[in-house]
């Protein structure tokens, strides 16, 4: 559902607020830099650290938009890709926020004990994430000791453990062969592989175009109920210390929602220009996103009484981080996720 490489990588990882410079490997330097240019500003300020991602266009758009300068709030912003480029950073501080799937936040270096917390959620890939099989591979237990390529957190991997698992096997009955999902295409191209985990746009480019006719998507995203979710994460000090300025950008993204929802020509103008793409490219990389409203973060928090849908998708990927090992252990859903900033969000506030 992430790392859509329409811009170059060396590009995606230094575009920071619009501008391009040079910064190396250091989430450190761009911390320094967003934060030089944030001082500037009187009001409150977030710096954020995320993937090159359409999912997170609301961000944008309630910049360029002025609902975040509406309530005297800047948020500064750059592209990373690399986890663990920004964890550090934002672990100690030097970044206030990210924007992750809720699966790969769990995984490794995340403990109990951990200075973060998720705040808020922004979208669910419904289609925009899945599995090609390959000919004669028509189910999940069909790839029982067969080649099923791809990374070990990738969505589609985490996908077909659920699979797997619903059925009475897990990964541990595949032969798991780790890849880079760039190189998905040729690597499906080897008939030893019977399955590959992938997202959008490649994955029906793939099926479209792979020699391997008879193809097709074995497992995708959109059957999956909320499996594949992004989440908003803080620093846990700096929001603890002003939960009003998150609000602020909770309410902003929520706004731009609402905005793609009601206007999406508007939204995706708007958008694309971050991206370095058209419109057109935008609404059809977006096909498979669903981009959740403040009513959704409600059921996904569980608030007012509602049973939390964030909780089921965080027990169902904890078996499954640890048969991963990407967890060492569980962590109470209680203290990975804090819901109340949602209860009452734009109580006295414009929507």
């Amino acid at each position: 559902m992430k790392r859509l490489f329409n811009i170059g990588e060396a590009q995606m990882k230094k575009r920071v607020a619009g501008c391009l410079f040079s910064v190396g490997r250091s989430i450190l330097g761009v911390a320094v830099i967003m934060l030089s240019w944030s001082s500037a500003h009187a009001g409150d300020v977030i710096n954020c650290a995320y993937p090159y991602w359409f999912g997170f266009a609301p961000t944008h758009v309630a910049q360029k938009l002025g609902y975040f300068e509406e309530e005297d709030l800047e948020v500064t912003w750059v592209f990373e890709n690399d986890r663990a480029n920004v964890y550090p950073g934002l672990h100690g501080g030097d970044i206030d926020c990210t924007m992750r799937t809720i699966g790969e936040h769990m995984s490794r270096p995340l403990t109990a004990d951990s200075n973060l917390v998720v705040i808020g959620v922004i979208d669910v890939s419904v289609g925009a994430d899945g599995v090609i099989g390959a000919p004669g591979i028509n189910s999940v237990t069909d790839l029982v000791g067969k080649v099923f390529a791809g990374e070990i957190n990738h969505p589609g991997t985490v996908m077909t453990a659920y699979a797997l698992k619903q059925e009475g096997y897990s990964l541990s009955d595949v032969d798991l062969r780790l890849i880079a999902t760039d190189d998905g295409q040729a690597v499906f191209e080897d008939s030893e592989v019977a399955a590959l985990a992938t997202w959008e746009p490649m994955m029906s480019e793939i099926v479209a175009n792979t020699s391997r006719k008879g193809s097709k998507i074995l497992l995708s995203s959109k059957d999956f109920n909320g499996l594949i979710t992004d989440v908003v994460i803080a620093n846990k000090s700096s929001y603890e210390g002003n939960r009003e300025k998150y609000a602020k950008m909770m309410r902003g993204i929520y706004r731009a929602i609402d905005l793609y929802n009601s206007d999406p020509e508007k939204f995706l103008k708007t958008a694309a220009p971050t991206y370095e793409v058209t419109p057109d490219v935008m609404k059809g990389d977006l096909g498979g996103v669903y981009y959740t409203t403040y009513e959704d973060a409600l059921e996904f928090f569980g608030v007012g009484g509602r049973k939390s849908k964030l909780k089921d998708v965080v027990d169902g990927l904890t078996d499954i981080n640890i048969e991963l090992d990407l967890m060492d252990s569980p962590i109470a859903y209680e203290v990975m996720v804090d819901p109340t900033l949602t209860d009452g969000l734009f109580d006295g506030h414009k929507r």
